[in-house]
């Protein structure tokens, strides 16, 4: 490995130089940038996923698109000091299973602000006749939405805040229905297209928006129906935070100092729904895939990967793991996750043209295990009521309602409920991150109850609860390791 003596910091002026250094550097006329898309949402994932694929079409002269880049909560402010100071590009690192590294530096970003602290120039971008797509990456609360009733969380504080106050937004929903509305009055269609992690992305961000627009700016319903688009996506890339460790890295094995850099794993994937009323880059010649129906790839993706990522934290934490490749390391993990788990939920998913599930599933265990992504069980184990509804939950109910057999999904939700009960050897709980997490504390006793918090539909509790608390029992008398060797063993 090669140690630098001294380390060189990204920005126009030393692009020439890091070109001169090896490194793979935007190949393009960054001023002759146009800023066509804004972006709600400036995260890790973002960067490592969307920024990636437009990157591709901009070094091949595809488009000259550029990305004004907005945050609803501000960013951290010395992050967002650094990535003006290197003129807002970012490095790049991918990390196969293999050990191969790949380091690029993406230039696509030209600006930004937050709602925060600059609402106007905020409403001026999202509301600019040059912007012709939005997109946003808010994670699965961003959206305020609840699937149990399926609708916008009318009780939620902030909201609330929107839809009654003519002062700057503070949720998503908000600031774009916000701007929308100012669209309308200037007749300036655009595409909005969700790159979260959300079932029928696009459908739920139209049916918030809407309903939203029905409340506070119902007049123009019937122009938002004929001249917005809401695009569904499949989106996948694991990308782990980026931590200190990770930029001393950089330094020390390619001689670059870069705050802002972010690593992710090499395998990306995405797939977004063809139609004709939208305004979106061909990212077909960057990668991605086209399609009239995005539905089977990404129930695929969500039960598969999501709902594995959640099946495999909560024992693993219980178990002394902190990382996820070490985890799926652990024999009986793997074997829970792989053959017991992976089976039964792909029992819920039809054909998905072009994929090889098997293929897909163990695709998967490697891509879980590679220990170049520092990913740590904690981020799998976050926010768990919201991932597990639609990755768990949903595919539960089908199961059951058509009589199969759905065991290692319901072994997984004791195993989850069992982690709001368990203490370690010092005494101490386990660490809870969770929108839901003082009504699961309050019923983690009682499986029924649980469950009903936790989302799952009336005509599957009284099933689900009766085995569930048996695997709870059994967990409670052996502990999780040994309760997973006796489910694994039949």
């Amino acid at each position: 490995m090669v140690h630098y003596p001294y380390a060189m910091r990204i920005c126009n002026n030393t692009l020439q130089e890091l070109r001169e250094k090896g490194l793979r550097v935007p190949g393009y006329d960054r001023n002759g940038l146009r800023t066509r898309i804004a972006h709600i949402g400036l995260g890790h994932f973002h960067r490592a996923h969307f920024l990636s694929y437009l990157e591709r079409l901009l070094n091949s002269n595809l488009t000259d698109s550029g990305v004004f880049e907005i945050n609803i909560v501000p960013a951290d402010p010395s992050f967002i000091e650094n990535l003006r100071k290197q003129d807002y590009m970012y490095s790049l690192l991918t990390l196969a299973p293999d050990g191969t590294e790949e380091l690029s530096v993406n230039g696509g970003i030209t600006g930004y602000a937050d709602e925060k602290n600059e609402p106007e120039k905020v409403l001026e971008f999202l509301t600019s006749p040059d912007i012709s797509l939005i997109t946003l990456t808010i994670t699965e609360k961003g959206y305020t939405y609840r699937d149990d009733i399926g609708s916008l969380d009318w009780g939620d504080k902030n909201l609330a805040h929107d839809l009654e106050s003519e002062g700057s937004p503070v949720t998503a929903i908000g600031t774009l229905s916000r701007a929308l509305h100012r669209r309308y009055l200037m007749n300036e269609p655009v595409t909005i297209m969700s790159c979260d992690n959300v079932p029928e992305n696009g459908r739920r961000l139209r049916d918030s928006i809407m309903q939203f627009c029905s409340r506070k700016y119902p007049d123009m319903l019937s122009w938002l129906e004929e001249n917005v688009a809401f695009p569904c996506t499949m989106v996948d890339r694991i990308t782990p935070g980026t931590t200190e460790y990770d930029i001393q890295s950089l330094k020390a094995k390619y001689g670059l100092d870069d705050p802002c850099a972010v690593h992710s794993e090499s395998f990306s994937q995405w797939v977004i729904e063809d139609s004709r009323t939208t305004a979106i880059p061909d990212f077909s010649q960057s990668g991605a895939l086209i399609t009239d129906d995005v539905r089977p790839y990404e129930l695929m993706k969500i039960r598969l990967l999501n709902g594995s990522h959640s099946a495999l934290s909560y024992p693993s934490y219980m178990m002394g793991y902190t990382m996820v490749d070490k985890a799926v390391s652990d024999p009986l993990i793997k074997e829970m996750i792989r053959y017991h788990y992976m089976e039964d939920i792909a029992k819920t998913l039809s054909d998905v043209p072009g994929i090889d599930i098997n293929g897909y599933k163990d695709s998967l265990i490697e891509r879980f295990s590679n220990p170049y992504i520092a990913d740590t069980v904690l981020r799998l184990a976050s926010d768990g009521s919201k991932k597990i509804s639609n990755a768990i939950l949903r595919p539960l109910e089908e199961g059951l309602r058509e009589g199969k057999d759905m065991s290692s999904l319901l072994f997984a939700l004791a195993l989850w409920q069992y982690y709001y009960l368990f203490r370690d050897s010092n005494g101490n709980p386990m660490p809870l991150d969770d929108p839901k997490m003082d009504e699961l504390l309050s019923a983690s006793e009682d499986s029924e109850e649980f469950l009903r918090i936790a989302g799952l539909g009336e005509e599957s509790i009284g099933e689900a609860g009766k085995k569930i608390r048996g695997y709870l029992s059994t967990i409670k008398k052996n502990g999780v390791t040994d309760a997973i060797r006796n489910f694994i063993s039949g």
